[in-house]
């Protein structure tokens, strides 16, 4: 039975029923940390749009959209991060090749279930995209780097 309820990446067995099983389960905050995997069920998942920021400290916003990422997935979810996905191939320094990249992710986001907002920092670029989520009607989630840390809802 604790299956149903999902896994550790580090393999142990856990549950919110059984939190003695999981070495990384946070007591303090009877939450599980990063490291737990919850079962993917067979339903229809959501299309989650990832927002964070990209410019500034590059290599470190790259890192943290890609846990962002994990995040959602972990959730059950199916995440959308463009900034990782179009920076594989466009140069996020020219100014044409940036344009492009955001006016595609404006287009994805158009088809995504929900925006979900990571981090405490609110780049010119997000900006534009909860504003775009507002006049489409979709959901927006903000969600603190804490949060992610520790695995919290």
């Amino acid at each position: 039975m604790i299956e149903n309820y999902g896994t550790c990446r580090i393999g142990a067995e856990t549950a919110d029923e059984y939190p003695g099983t999981c070495p990384f389960y946070k007591k303090h905050l009877h939450r599980h940390c990063g490291n737990y995997a919850p079962s993917i069920k067979a339903e229809k998942r959501k299309l989650i749009y990832v927002a964070s920021p990209l410019r500034g400290n590059y290599e470190k916003n790259m890192a943290k959209a890609r846990q962002y990422c994990k995040y959602v997935a972990n959730r059950g979810h199916i995440p959308y991060a463009p900034h990782l996905l179009f920076t594989q191939f466009m140069d996020d320094t020219n100014p044409e090749e940036r344009a492009a990249g955001i006016a595609m992710g404006k287009e994805m986001l158009k088809r995504c279930d929900e925006l979900w907002v990571f981090g405490e920092v609110i780049s010119e670029g997000m900006a534009s995209e909860i504003e775009l989520a507002k006049e489409l009607g979709i959901p927006i989630r903000s969600i603190s780097t804490e949060e992610v840390q520790y695995g919290q809802d």
